[in-house]
Protein backbone atom coordinates (compact mmCIF):
# COMPACT_ATOMS: atom_id res chain seq x y z
CA UNK A 1 0.00 0.00 0.00
CA UNK A 2 2.78 2.40 0.88
CA UNK A 3 4.42 1.85 -2.47
CA UNK A 4 1.24 2.81 -4.30
CA UNK A 5 0.92 5.98 -2.25
CA UNK A 6 4.52 7.00 -2.79
CA UNK A 7 4.23 6.40 -6.51
CA UNK A 8 1.10 8.53 -6.60
CA UNK A 9 2.87 11.30 -4.69
CA UNK A 10 5.72 11.25 -7.19
CA UNK A 11 3.27 11.30 -10.05
CA UNK A 12 1.53 14.47 -8.94
CA UNK A 13 4.65 16.42 -7.91
CA UNK A 14 5.94 16.77 -11.41
CA UNK A 15 8.22 13.82 -12.14
CA UNK A 16 6.52 12.55 -15.29
CA UNK A 17 7.67 13.68 -18.71
CA UNK A 18 4.36 15.43 -19.41
CA UNK A 19 4.92 17.69 -16.44
CA UNK A 20 8.42 18.65 -17.54
CA UNK A 21 7.19 20.36 -20.71
CA UNK A 22 7.15 24.13 -21.03
CA UNK A 23 3.79 25.37 -19.64
CA UNK A 24 4.08 28.64 -21.56
CA UNK A 25 3.20 26.80 -24.76
CA UNK A 26 -0.29 25.97 -23.48
CA UNK A 27 -0.69 29.29 -21.63
CA UNK A 28 -0.27 31.14 -24.93
CA UNK A 29 -3.21 29.13 -26.35
CA UNK A 30 -5.71 30.41 -23.76
CA UNK A 31 -8.44 32.76 -24.93
CA UNK A 32 -9.34 35.89 -22.95
CA UNK A 33 -11.89 34.21 -20.70
CA UNK A 34 -9.60 31.28 -19.97
CA UNK A 35 -6.64 33.57 -19.31
CA UNK A 36 -8.62 35.63 -16.78
CA UNK A 37 -9.62 32.46 -14.95
CA UNK A 38 -6.06 31.16 -15.14
CA UNK A 39 -4.61 34.34 -13.60
CA UNK A 40 -7.21 34.38 -10.81
CA UNK A 41 -6.67 30.74 -9.84
CA UNK A 42 -2.87 30.74 -10.01
CA UNK A 43 -2.78 33.97 -7.99
CA UNK A 44 -4.59 32.17 -5.16
CA UNK A 45 -2.14 29.25 -5.37
CA UNK A 46 1.02 31.36 -5.46
CA UNK A 47 -0.15 33.62 -2.61
CA UNK A 48 -1.62 30.80 -0.46
CA UNK A 49 -5.04 32.49 -0.36
CA UNK A 50 -6.94 29.19 -0.17
CA UNK A 51 -9.79 30.47 -2.35
CA UNK A 52 -12.55 28.10 -3.47
CA UNK A 53 -13.54 28.50 -7.11
CA UNK A 54 -16.25 27.03 -9.30
CA UNK A 55 -15.33 27.04 -12.99
CA UNK A 56 -18.67 27.18 -14.77
CA UNK A 57 -18.70 26.34 -18.46
CA UNK A 58 -20.65 24.32 -20.96
CA UNK A 59 -19.31 21.48 -23.06
CA UNK A 60 -16.57 22.65 -25.42
CA UNK A 61 -15.56 25.78 -23.51
CA UNK A 62 -12.13 24.38 -22.65
CA UNK A 63 -12.46 23.52 -18.95
CA UNK A 64 -10.25 20.43 -19.19
CA UNK A 65 -7.62 22.35 -21.14
CA UNK A 66 -7.70 24.97 -18.37
CA UNK A 67 -7.25 22.37 -15.64
CA UNK A 68 -4.25 20.77 -17.32
CA UNK A 69 -2.67 24.15 -18.09
CA UNK A 70 -2.95 25.29 -14.46
CA UNK A 71 -1.71 21.95 -13.13
CA UNK A 72 1.22 21.94 -15.58
CA UNK A 73 2.30 25.44 -14.55
CA UNK A 74 2.04 24.75 -10.81
CA UNK A 75 3.79 21.38 -11.01
CA UNK A 76 6.51 22.96 -13.11
CA UNK A 77 7.17 25.27 -10.12
CA UNK A 78 7.36 22.33 -7.73
CA UNK A 79 3.89 22.56 -6.18
CA UNK A 80 1.88 19.45 -5.33
CA UNK A 81 -1.38 19.41 -7.29
CA UNK A 82 -4.20 16.86 -6.99
CA UNK A 83 -6.40 16.44 -10.07
CA UNK A 84 -9.55 14.33 -9.98
CA UNK A 85 -13.05 14.03 -11.41
CA UNK A 86 -16.38 12.63 -10.32
CA UNK A 87 -16.39 10.05 -13.14
CA UNK A 88 -13.73 7.74 -14.51
CA UNK A 89 -14.12 9.01 -18.09
CA UNK A 90 -13.53 12.62 -17.02
CA UNK A 91 -10.53 11.65 -14.86
CA UNK A 92 -8.77 10.14 -17.90
CA UNK A 93 -8.68 13.58 -19.51
CA UNK A 94 -6.76 15.11 -16.60
CA UNK A 95 -2.97 14.75 -16.30
CA UNK A 96 -2.46 12.56 -13.24
CA UNK A 97 -6.23 12.41 -12.78
CA UNK A 98 -8.11 9.95 -10.59
CA UNK A 99 -11.70 9.61 -9.45
CA UNK A 100 -12.74 11.62 -6.41
CA UNK A 101 -13.89 8.53 -4.53
CA UNK A 102 -10.53 6.78 -4.92
CA UNK A 103 -8.55 9.94 -4.11
CA UNK A 104 -10.32 10.73 -0.84
CA UNK A 105 -11.91 7.34 -0.02
CA UNK A 106 -15.37 8.91 -0.03
CA UNK A 107 -18.00 6.52 1.41
CA UNK A 108 -20.29 4.98 -1.18
CA UNK A 109 -23.34 5.63 0.99
CA UNK A 110 -22.50 9.17 2.03
CA UNK A 111 -24.57 11.04 4.65
CA UNK A 112 -24.75 14.65 5.77
CA UNK A 113 -22.21 13.95 8.56
CA UNK A 114 -19.92 11.50 6.76
CA UNK A 115 -16.14 11.75 6.71
CA UNK A 116 -13.69 10.30 4.20
CA UNK A 117 -11.82 7.12 5.05
CA UNK A 118 -8.42 8.80 5.51
CA UNK A 119 -6.39 8.52 8.69
CA UNK A 120 -4.81 11.72 9.96
CA UNK A 121 -1.51 9.85 10.40
CA UNK A 122 -1.52 8.25 6.93
CA UNK A 123 0.78 9.08 4.04
CA UNK A 124 -2.25 10.33 2.10
CA UNK A 125 -2.96 12.85 4.86
CA UNK A 126 0.66 14.03 4.77
CA UNK A 127 0.36 14.44 1.03
CA UNK A 128 -2.75 16.63 1.35
CA UNK A 129 -1.07 18.79 3.99
CA UNK A 130 1.54 19.63 1.37
CA UNK A 131 -0.98 20.11 -1.46
CA UNK A 132 -1.34 23.61 -2.89
CA UNK A 133 -4.20 23.05 -5.31
CA UNK A 134 -7.05 20.56 -5.75
CA UNK A 135 -8.87 20.39 -9.10
CA UNK A 136 -12.19 18.54 -9.06
CA UNK A 137 -14.03 18.24 -12.38
CA UNK A 138 -17.69 17.31 -12.99
CA UNK A 139 -18.76 18.30 -9.48
CA UNK A 140 -22.45 19.07 -10.33
CA UNK A 141 -23.07 15.33 -10.84
CA UNK A 142 -21.75 14.63 -7.33
CA UNK A 143 -24.00 14.72 -4.25
CA UNK A 144 -23.21 17.74 -2.10
CA UNK A 145 -22.63 15.41 0.86
CA UNK A 146 -19.53 14.06 -0.96
CA UNK A 147 -18.05 17.55 -1.31
CA UNK A 148 -18.91 18.36 2.30
CA UNK A 149 -17.27 15.11 3.48
CA UNK A 150 -14.05 16.07 1.67
CA UNK A 151 -14.25 19.54 3.26
CA UNK A 152 -14.59 18.10 6.78
CA UNK A 153 -11.77 15.65 6.21
CA UNK A 154 -9.34 18.28 4.90
CA UNK A 155 -10.15 20.65 7.78
CA UNK A 156 -9.31 17.86 10.21
CA UNK A 157 -6.15 16.78 8.39
CA UNK A 158 -4.82 20.35 8.03
CA UNK A 159 -5.96 21.46 11.52
CA UNK A 160 -7.72 24.44 9.94
CA UNK A 161 -11.21 25.91 10.19
CA UNK A 162 -10.98 27.31 6.66
CA UNK A 163 -12.95 25.59 3.86
CA UNK A 164 -11.04 22.57 2.56
CA UNK A 165 -8.31 23.16 5.13
CA UNK A 166 -7.10 26.37 3.48
CA UNK A 167 -6.15 24.63 0.22
CA UNK A 168 -7.04 26.38 -3.04
CA UNK A 169 -9.75 24.29 -4.68
CA UNK A 170 -11.13 24.50 -8.22
CA UNK A 171 -14.49 22.81 -8.64
CA UNK A 172 -15.71 22.60 -12.20
CA UNK A 173 -18.63 21.54 -14.32
CA UNK A 174 -21.91 22.65 -15.83
CA UNK A 175 -25.19 22.66 -13.90
CA UNK A 176 -27.04 22.52 -17.21
CA UNK A 177 -25.86 18.97 -17.68
CA UNK A 178 -26.53 15.89 -15.52
CA UNK A 179 -27.07 16.58 -11.82
CA UNK A 180 -26.68 14.11 -8.98
CA UNK A 181 -28.74 10.97 -9.58
CA UNK A 182 -31.16 10.37 -6.70
CA UNK A 183 -32.93 6.98 -7.04
CA UNK A 184 -36.69 7.56 -7.19
CA UNK A 185 -36.03 11.17 -6.18
CA UNK A 186 -38.42 13.95 -7.06
CA UNK A 187 -37.27 17.31 -8.35
CA UNK A 188 -36.99 18.79 -4.83
CA UNK A 189 -34.63 16.01 -3.68
CA UNK A 190 -32.44 16.35 -6.75
CA UNK A 191 -32.14 20.11 -6.33
CA UNK A 192 -31.43 19.74 -2.60
CA UNK A 193 -28.58 17.32 -3.39
CA UNK A 194 -26.91 19.89 -5.63
CA UNK A 195 -23.76 21.75 -4.62
CA UNK A 196 -25.72 24.99 -4.97
CA UNK A 197 -27.59 24.05 -1.78
CA UNK A 198 -24.45 23.22 0.19
CA UNK A 199 -23.24 25.34 3.11
CA UNK A 200 -19.99 25.66 1.15
CA UNK A 201 -21.59 27.54 -1.75
CA UNK A 202 -21.35 30.91 0.05
CA UNK A 203 -17.54 30.51 0.14
CA UNK A 204 -17.25 29.75 -3.59
CA UNK A 205 -16.13 32.31 -6.20
CA UNK A 206 -17.66 31.64 -9.62
CA UNK A 207 -15.59 31.88 -12.81
CA UNK A 208 -17.35 31.51 -16.15
CA UNK A 209 -16.26 30.26 -19.58
CA UNK A 210 -18.80 30.87 -22.36
CA UNK A 211 -16.90 30.61 -25.65
CA UNK A 212 -17.41 27.24 -27.35
CA UNK A 213 -13.98 26.15 -28.61
CA UNK A 214 -15.15 22.93 -30.28
CA UNK A 215 -17.32 24.65 -32.85
CA UNK A 216 -15.72 26.89 -35.42
CA UNK A 217 -17.74 30.03 -34.86
CA UNK A 218 -16.58 31.47 -38.17
CA UNK A 219 -19.22 29.31 -39.79
CA UNK A 220 -22.72 30.77 -39.54
CA UNK A 221 -24.41 27.42 -38.85
CA UNK A 222 -21.89 26.47 -36.16
CA UNK A 223 -22.31 29.81 -34.41
CA UNK A 224 -26.10 29.44 -34.45
CA UNK A 225 -25.87 25.90 -33.11
CA UNK A 226 -23.53 27.02 -30.27
CA UNK A 227 -26.02 29.75 -29.34
CA UNK A 228 -28.86 27.22 -29.48
CA UNK A 229 -27.05 24.90 -27.04
CA UNK A 230 -26.41 27.80 -24.66
CA UNK A 231 -30.05 28.90 -24.86
CA UNK A 232 -31.34 25.39 -24.06
CA UNK A 233 -29.78 25.39 -20.59
CA UNK A 234 -29.94 29.10 -19.82
CA UNK A 235 -33.61 29.74 -20.61
CA UNK A 236 -35.38 26.38 -20.23
CA UNK A 237 -38.82 26.07 -21.78
CA UNK A 238 -41.49 23.38 -21.76
CA UNK A 239 -41.30 23.07 -25.57
CA UNK A 240 -38.00 23.30 -27.46
CA UNK A 241 -38.13 24.26 -31.13
CA UNK A 242 -35.30 22.50 -32.94
CA UNK A 243 -33.41 24.42 -35.64
CA UNK A 244 -34.38 23.63 -39.22
CA UNK A 245 -30.90 22.22 -39.85
CA UNK A 246 -31.56 19.31 -37.46
CA UNK A 247 -32.97 16.31 -39.30
CA UNK A 248 -36.07 14.74 -37.71
CA UNK A 249 -36.62 10.98 -37.99
CA UNK A 250 -40.03 9.33 -37.93
CA UNK A 251 -39.07 6.11 -36.11
CA UNK A 252 -36.12 4.16 -34.69
CA UNK A 253 -35.39 2.36 -37.95
CA UNK A 254 -34.98 5.65 -39.80
CA UNK A 255 -32.88 7.04 -36.96
CA UNK A 256 -30.56 4.03 -37.03
CA UNK A 257 -30.17 4.03 -40.82
CA UNK A 258 -29.43 7.78 -40.78
CA UNK A 259 -26.81 7.74 -38.03
CA UNK A 260 -25.34 4.31 -38.86
CA UNK A 261 -25.85 3.78 -42.60
CA UNK A 262 -25.01 0.49 -44.33
CA UNK A 263 -24.50 -1.58 -41.16
CA UNK A 264 -25.33 -4.66 -43.21
CA UNK A 265 -22.30 -4.13 -45.43
CA UNK A 266 -18.99 -5.90 -44.80
CA UNK A 267 -16.26 -3.75 -43.18
CA UNK A 268 -18.65 -0.85 -42.53
CA UNK A 269 -18.18 -1.07 -38.77
CA UNK A 270 -14.69 0.36 -38.11
CA UNK A 271 -13.27 2.30 -35.12
CA UNK A 272 -13.40 5.55 -37.09
CA UNK A 273 -16.96 4.90 -38.24
CA UNK A 274 -18.17 4.24 -34.68
CA UNK A 275 -16.36 7.16 -33.00
CA UNK A 276 -17.81 9.71 -35.44
CA UNK A 277 -21.43 8.97 -34.49
CA UNK A 278 -23.55 8.01 -31.51
CA UNK A 279 -27.19 7.83 -30.42
CA UNK A 280 -28.23 9.08 -26.97
CA UNK A 281 -31.40 7.96 -25.22
CA UNK A 282 -32.96 9.02 -21.94
CA UNK A 283 -34.59 5.67 -21.13
CA UNK A 284 -33.08 2.17 -20.88
CA UNK A 285 -36.12 0.69 -22.64
CA UNK A 286 -35.36 2.75 -25.74
CA UNK A 287 -31.72 1.65 -25.60
CA UNK A 288 -32.73 -2.03 -25.53
CA UNK A 289 -35.03 -1.55 -28.50
CA UNK A 290 -32.43 0.17 -30.69
CA UNK A 291 -29.82 -2.47 -29.73
CA UNK A 292 -32.14 -5.26 -30.87
CA UNK A 293 -32.76 -3.54 -34.21
CA UNK A 294 -29.06 -2.87 -34.78
CA UNK A 295 -27.95 -6.43 -33.95
CA UNK A 296 -30.43 -7.79 -36.49
CA UNK A 297 -28.82 -5.62 -39.18
CA UNK A 298 -25.20 -6.45 -38.24
CA UNK A 299 -23.58 -9.25 -40.19
CA UNK A 300 -21.95 -12.18 -38.44
CA UNK A 301 -22.74 -14.78 -35.81
CA UNK A 302 -24.81 -13.75 -32.80
CA UNK A 303 -23.12 -14.63 -29.49
CA UNK A 304 -25.33 -15.01 -26.44
CA UNK A 305 -24.05 -14.79 -22.85
CA UNK A 306 -26.33 -15.72 -19.96
CA UNK A 307 -25.64 -14.32 -16.51
CA UNK A 308 -25.59 -16.18 -13.19
CA UNK A 309 -27.89 -14.63 -10.59
CA UNK A 310 -28.07 -15.45 -6.89
CA UNK A 311 -29.29 -13.96 -3.66
CA UNK A 312 -26.67 -12.64 -1.27
CA UNK A 313 -26.05 -15.21 1.45
CA UNK A 314 -25.35 -12.57 4.13
CA UNK A 315 -28.39 -10.39 3.49
CA UNK A 316 -28.46 -7.83 6.28
CA UNK A 317 -32.04 -6.79 5.58
CA UNK A 318 -33.54 -10.24 5.98
CA UNK A 319 -31.31 -13.35 6.51
CA UNK A 320 -34.22 -15.67 5.57
CA UNK A 321 -34.65 -14.12 2.12
CA UNK A 322 -31.99 -16.27 0.39
CA UNK A 323 -34.35 -18.91 -1.04
CA UNK A 324 -37.46 -16.76 -1.26
CA UNK A 325 -37.14 -15.88 -4.97
CA UNK A 326 -36.63 -18.29 -7.85
CA UNK A 327 -33.78 -17.98 -10.33
CA UNK A 328 -36.30 -17.32 -13.09
CA UNK A 329 -37.56 -14.25 -11.26
CA UNK A 330 -34.02 -12.97 -10.64
CA UNK A 331 -33.18 -13.50 -14.32
CA UNK A 332 -36.14 -11.34 -15.36
CA UNK A 333 -34.92 -8.33 -13.35
CA UNK A 334 -33.09 -5.47 -15.07
CA UNK A 335 -31.80 -3.17 -12.28
CA UNK A 336 -30.25 0.17 -13.34
CA UNK A 337 -26.49 0.07 -13.76
CA UNK A 338 -26.31 -3.71 -14.27
CA UNK A 339 -25.78 -5.79 -17.37
CA UNK A 340 -28.84 -7.54 -18.71
CA UNK A 341 -29.28 -11.24 -17.98
CA UNK A 342 -29.21 -12.23 -21.66
CA UNK A 343 -26.39 -10.35 -23.36
CA UNK A 344 -26.21 -10.64 -27.16
CA UNK A 345 -23.20 -9.41 -29.14
CA UNK A 346 -21.68 -9.56 -32.60
CA UNK A 347 -18.16 -8.84 -33.77
CA UNK A 348 -17.98 -5.20 -34.84
CA UNK A 349 -20.78 -3.90 -32.61
CA UNK A 350 -20.05 -1.06 -30.14
CA UNK A 351 -20.30 -1.57 -26.38
CA UNK A 352 -19.91 0.63 -23.28
CA UNK A 353 -18.32 -0.45 -20.00
CA UNK A 354 -20.45 -0.22 -16.87
CA UNK A 355 -17.69 -0.46 -14.26
CA UNK A 356 -14.21 0.92 -13.56
CA UNK A 357 -12.07 -2.11 -14.39
CA UNK A 358 -8.64 -0.57 -15.05
CA UNK A 359 -8.82 3.26 -15.29
CA UNK A 360 -5.07 3.60 -15.96
CA UNK A 361 -5.55 1.42 -19.04
CA UNK A 362 -8.55 3.45 -20.19
CA UNK A 363 -11.13 0.92 -18.98
CA UNK A 364 -13.65 2.70 -16.80
CA UNK A 365 -17.37 3.32 -16.54
CA UNK A 366 -18.45 4.92 -19.83
CA UNK A 367 -15.55 3.76 -22.01
CA UNK A 368 -16.69 2.97 -25.55
CA UNK A 369 -15.28 -0.13 -27.27
CA UNK A 370 -15.82 -2.22 -30.40
CA UNK A 371 -16.12 -5.98 -30.08
CA UNK A 372 -13.36 -7.78 -32.01
CA UNK A 373 -13.80 -11.33 -30.69
CA UNK A 374 -16.39 -13.20 -28.65
CA UNK A 375 -15.05 -16.11 -26.60
CA UNK A 376 -16.73 -18.28 -24.02
CA UNK A 377 -15.19 -16.66 -20.95
CA UNK A 378 -13.88 -13.36 -22.24
CA UNK A 379 -14.68 -10.57 -24.71
CA UNK A 380 -11.91 -8.97 -26.75
CA UNK A 381 -12.63 -5.36 -27.68
CA UNK A 382 -10.85 -2.32 -29.11
CA UNK A 383 -10.94 0.95 -27.16
CA UNK A 384 -12.58 3.80 -29.10
CA UNK A 385 -12.06 6.76 -26.75
CA UNK A 386 -9.29 8.60 -24.93
CA UNK A 387 -5.52 8.27 -25.06
CA UNK A 388 -5.80 4.47 -25.24
CA UNK A 389 -7.68 4.61 -28.55
CA UNK A 390 -6.94 1.53 -30.64
CA UNK A 391 -5.65 -0.61 -27.75
CA UNK A 392 -7.10 -4.08 -27.32
CA UNK A 393 -8.72 -4.97 -24.03
CA UNK A 394 -9.96 -8.24 -22.56
CA UNK A 395 -13.18 -7.96 -20.57
CA UNK A 396 -13.96 -10.77 -18.09
CA UNK A 397 -17.13 -11.64 -16.30
CA UNK A 398 -17.39 -9.99 -12.90
CA UNK A 399 -19.89 -10.07 -10.05
CA UNK A 400 -22.16 -7.03 -10.10
CA UNK A 401 -24.37 -5.88 -7.22
CA UNK A 402 -26.99 -3.13 -7.57
CA UNK A 403 -27.12 -0.42 -4.93
CA UNK A 404 -29.30 -1.14 -1.93
CA UNK A 405 -31.57 1.78 -2.82
CA UNK A 406 -32.48 0.19 -6.17
CA UNK A 407 -33.60 -3.22 -4.88
CA UNK A 408 -35.70 -4.37 -1.91
CA UNK A 409 -33.24 -7.24 -1.43
CA UNK A 410 -29.58 -7.97 -2.16
CA UNK A 411 -28.63 -10.00 -5.20
CA UNK A 412 -25.50 -10.58 -7.26
CA UNK A 413 -25.29 -10.98 -11.03
CA UNK A 414 -22.16 -12.42 -12.66
CA UNK A 415 -21.97 -11.10 -16.21
CA UNK A 416 -19.77 -9.09 -18.57
CA UNK A 417 -19.93 -5.44 -17.38
CA UNK A 418 -21.10 -4.02 -20.74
Amino acid sequence: MDIIIVNHALKITGVTEAQQTDPQITIDCLNNGQRNAYNTITSSVFQNKGTIFFLNGGAGTGKTFMYNTIALKCRNLGYIIVTMASSGIASLLLVGGRTAHSTFSIPLDVLDNSNCGLSKQSLQAELFRETKLIIWDEVPMQHRHCVEAVDRTLRDICDSKKPFGGITVVLGGDFRQILSVIPKGVREKIVNASLRHSVLWKHIHILTLDLNMRLNREGHENANFANFLMEIGTNPQEIVNLPSTIHKCQDLNELLSTVYPQLNMIETSTPTFLTERTILFARNDDVSEIITIALNIFLGRLCTYLAADKMSEDNEIDPTITNRYSNEYLNSLDPPGLSIFKLELKVGCPIILLRNIAPKDGLCNGTRLMVTRCDTRIIEAQILTGEKFGNLAFIPRISLTPSSSEMPFQMTRRQFPV
